[in-house]
């Protein structure tokens, strides 16, 4: 299976974001069906900390159990438990070769039991209300886009502008008045796809750079417990430097010119770009100019 269809398959909330060198080794091992070469890679990727996908904890679960490393799946589930990294209804759903073998085992109905309490415990402490507003507007702005851009970039709808921009002038209003009365809604408050879905709205809050501004800092505090997600506030961090007039820190920043070409805005200490990218569970850029051109299908520089 290639790197594209796998990525989509088991953890598509990451694949418009991508990941870590490291992370992508255990990829390709897997697309060369190394399964005990990705197995150790990303233990070794969690052992040292570095950026995971969301999600792509299932990958290392996956390829443990294709060589047999049952006991070890189990225990790196048990470890990602009490943050919640796995969906609940993907780990006891999604059907793939590597996961439907740990199901057979002996040991799957105990620990699934011990896994839907620690899902229940985690939701009971979650502001759901809020986070299915959260869900909703997010889903409601990626649907206005899509219609507005025609899921290209710079391919706009004229016509549908001024109703996007309605539409992230009132979500940011409702976010404002959400911070004001209870933070920012980091995981803990909203879960992963809540906090996610609060990235995503004031990400689109061009319009109020100050309220931009706010947010980053208070997603900074968040991402020092573990509660945001470091390529979320990446690419907050580009806008909110762009638009200060100042050149980006992490390069996810592109603009498509007159002749159709995506190129990248400017971007601080270009040589180090991959190593801050790396740290923050961003792709190179080689792989992130790829991504972009598949996903606008345009040519990228």
């Amino acid at each position: 299976m290639k790197r594209a269809a796998l990525l989509s398959l088991l953890f598509p909330a990451a694949f418009a974001t991508a990941q870590s060198p490291s992370f992508m080794a255990g990829v390709e091992a897997y697309d060369a069906g190394d399964h005990a070469r990705c197995a150790d890679t990303l233990l070794a990727v969690e052992a040292a900390g570095a950026p995971v996908a969301t999600n792509g904890e299932l990958l290392v679960v996956e390829c443990l159990s294709r060589v047999g490393r049952f006991d070890e799946a189990f225990a790196y589930l048990r470890r990602q438990l009490p943050a919640g990294r796995i969906p609940f209804d993907e780990l006891r759903d999604k059907s793939r070769p590597g996961l439907d073998a740990l199901r057979g085992q002996p040991a799957w109905q105990a620990f699934l039991a011990e896994a839907a309490q620690a899902d229940a415990r985690r939701a009971a402490r979650l502001d759901a209300t809020l986070r299915e507003e959260l869900l909703k507007r997010a889903a409601y702005d990626q649907e206005a886009r899509a219609i507005a851009f025609g899921g290209r970039q710079g391919d706009v709808n004229g016509e549908l502008l001024q109703k996007l921009d309605d539409i992230d002038r009132s979500n940011t209003a409702w976010l404002e008045r959400i911070v004001d009365e209870k933070g920012w809604p980091d995981s803990d408050l909203v879960g992963r796809d809540g906090a996610n879905a609060a990235w995503m709205l004031v990400q689109h809050a061009t319009h109020d750079p100050a309220f931009q501004e706010r947010a980053l800092g208070l997603m900074e505090a968040a991402m020092a417990k573990g509660t945001v997600a470091r390529d979320d506030f990446a690419l907050l961090t580009d806008r909110v430097l762009l638009a200060r007039g100042k050149p980006q820190r992490y390069g996810t920043q592109f603009q498509t010119d007159g002749d159709g070409v995506m190129r990248l805005r400017p971007v601080e200490d270009e040589a180090g770009l991959d190593a801050r990218r790396s740290a923050m569970g961003l792709p190179t850029m080689a792989e992130y100019r790829r991504m972009l051109a598949d996903a606008y299908g345009r040519q990228v520089e």
